[in-house]
């Protein structure tokens, strides 16, 4: 049977409509309930035996932070996004098992969202790495290849926005660290999708030798009467987004997010052995696997190491 499955977001614009009562919620699954999936841990840490791409470091106690931002009542102006409790109570499972410290919250206001993502500052700084989970309804901004996200009161903040709280000018102290943004919402209101005569349906069902390193390049000089060498502001930057530019994501009502089912169960088996960039991979096959007509993207910002999450393993102190 095809999932009972609705969008995420209400594609292009972004203007709030007249006031209506929220859907009934259709199932809400028992929130004590503990997730079914098991996260296999390491045994043996990855070494940087590769001089191009080194690892980032991911040894200690501090192994990570995850930080969720959900939103699922909107003061009357959109959906009752059903199934969101499903896809926090999942992550906070998976990153507890694999060694986070995880924080969440709900349906934030656009100023107490902004104040938030503000006050972080005091608190992963000396992490190993950072995962930013945020989880709304998604619109596609015109002429842009940003996207809005709304908040409970209704407004709206891009997710360009977001990102910069942690870049390099104005969070110094997360450089070289890694950064995870992954954005759970709608980034448009294309439904496409193609017939395949003869596809597999099991999937739909559910729900769902190396030569030596070049040379370095030569120093850049910094011009005279230079206060300081300059830097890049974006680096260490990973996004990950559920769906690509100007498509709907999709999400079951009981079992929830189409991408966040498939990240956990990617996550869960496979974090063990597997640098981030090829979870990611991995997370994108699942989806298409089980639902066929979702595809997820991802971006790198000068994310240049290789990121392992070594789920339950901390070095000696």
């Amino acid at each position: 049977m095809q999932p009972t499955s609705i969008k995420v977001g209400n594609g292009t614009n972004p203007a709030p409509q007249a006031p209506r009562a929220p859907a009934a919620p259709a199932r809400l699954p028992d929130p004590t309930t503990i997730p079914h999936f098991h996260v296999v841990k390491s045994t043996t840490f990855f070494e940087n035996n590769d001089s191009d791409i080194p690892l980032y470091r991911t040894r200690g106690r501090r192994r990570g932070f995850l930080v969720v931002f959900s939103y699922v009542e909107f003061n009357n102006l959109e959906p009752y996004r059903n199934g969101v409790d499903v896809d926090c109570k999942n992550l906070k499972y998976l990153f507890d098992e694999i060694g986070f410290k995880v924080i969440s919250y709900q349906d934030l206001t656009k100023s107490q969202t902004l104040e938030t993502l503000k006050g972080l500052k005091e608190v992963v700084v000396g992490a190993e790495c950072v995962f930013i989970v945020v989880s709304s309804h998604g619109y596609e901004r015109p002429r842009s290849s940003d996207n809005d996200i709304r908040c409970k009161d209704g407004g709206l903040i891009a997710i360009r926005d977001i990102i910069d709280y942690f870049n390099n000018k104005n969070f110094p102290a997360l450089q070289g660290v890694p950064k995870v943004f992954i954005f759970q919402l709608c980034r448009g209101n294309n439904e496409e999708s193609v017939w395949r005569p003869g596809a597999e349906t099991d999937g739909a069902s559910r729900g769902a030798s190396r030569g030596a390193p070049p040379a370095p390049a030569p120093p850049l000089l910094a011009p005279p009467d230079a206060p300081a060498p300059r830097d890049r502001v974006y680096s260490d930057i990973l996004i990950a987004h559920s769906t690509v530019p100007g498509n709907v994501a999709y999400r079951d009502n009981a079992a929830g997010s189409w991408y966040i089912q498939a990240l956990c169960e990617v996550f869960a088996a496979r974090a063990h052995d597997c640098h981030v960039e090829k979870l990611f991979t991995l997370v994108d096959k699942r989806l298409h696997a089980a639902f066929l007509v979702q595809t997820s993207s991802v971006d790198r910002w000068g994310f240049n190491c290789r990121l392992y999450l070594h789920p339950g393993l901390y070095e000696s102190q």
